[in-house]
């Protein structure tokens, strides 16, 4: 190799000489990731920081805040498979209290409407939908779970059986956690609307938003582990992960239904299986057009 040094540019009479070119940008200020060949989700750039793995403090609310302002600890215990045990433990912890705080504000909505039920029935309804809430998150994750796992080992991800699992409550917990903090709006739209239909509608979206932000944490956490392992993904299976998740909780909260009880309907903990959950919505968007 040559010696020399790289000519600089001359300085004319007069000018100040030309400044040096600016220091490459660190590569923890870049990140993301980019479609490569062949359908595969490549990351692009590594942290160049070193990240410790999760040290959750003591109590609820601290480990909730603290899953909320370090995700990527979480994302560096996740992909060392150190602390799983602890995270998995909180994680469902956090997941079944707030499923149940926004269930039982579901659940309230009967009070709250022009329902014919009888008033112990509204007041029983709220606990009913609370405890079926977490049910419903829970029961969906030990129905995809199996599949998931067996498809990450295919696909050559790496992750453990407790990694999967740690990782997909994780993702419970974080889309819990988003309807949890639309309590207090839903619950004031049920305090300002007489409309079933929408209603309906918008524990819905709040659902699909609270969906949207985990299945974005998990889409972040595999992200981290492509960026520190050098492994890619086929965005195929992402999609079918997010397909699979959808379907399943949506037939299995069309079972468990219902979770906000129509007015013209008497009181039932569990209804009979006929048509479906997007026959339902579908007629609940036409009804509230019509209104």
């Amino acid at each position: 190799m040559s010696d020399e040094k790289p000519e600089q540019p001359e300085a004319r009479p007069g000018l100040p000489p030309a400044p040096p070119p600016p220091p490459p940008l660190p590569t923890h200020l870049k990140g993301g990731g980019s479609e490569g060949p062949r359908g595969k989700y490549t990351a692009t750039f590594e942290s160049a920081e070193p990240v410790e793995p999760a040290r959750l403090p003591k109590g609820f609310w601290p480990g909730v805040d603290y899953m909320l302002h370090h995700p990527r600890e979480i994302f560096e215990s996740l992909r060392r498979g150190e602390n799983l045990d602890e995270l998995s433990r909180l994680f469902i912890k956090i997941s079944i209290f707030m499923a149940l705080v926004y269930g039982a504000v579901m659940g309230a909505t009967n009070l709250l409407q022009d329902s014919t039920i009888e008033l112990k029935y509204k007041f029983l309804f709220i606990p009913i939908v609370g405890i079926k809430t977490p049910i419903l998150f829970l029961l969906t994750l030990a129905i995809v779970l199996p599949p998931i796992y067996v498809s990450n080992a295919f696909m050559g991800m790496g992750y453990t059986f407790r990694q999967v699992v740690a990782m997909l409550l994780a993702t419970i917990a974080i889309t819990t956690t988003a309807l949890a903090s639309m309590a207090t709006v839903a619950f004031f739209f049920s305090l300002t609307s007489r409309s079933y239909h929408f209603i309906k509608l918008m524990h819905v979206l709040f659902f699909i938003y609270g969906g949207a932000l985990g299945i974005g944490f998990l889409d972040r956490c595999l992200v981290y582990r492509m960026n520190h392992s050098k492994k890619t993904i086929s965005t195929k299976m992402l999609f079918v992960w997010l397909l699979l998740y959808v379907f399943v909780g949506t037939q299995l909260a069309w079972v468990l239904r219902p979770f906000v009880g129509s007015p013209g309907e008497k009181f039932e903990v569990f209804r009979p299986r006929n048509g479906n959950f997007y026959e339902s919505v579908a007629q609940s968007i036409n009804k509230m057009m019509n209104e």
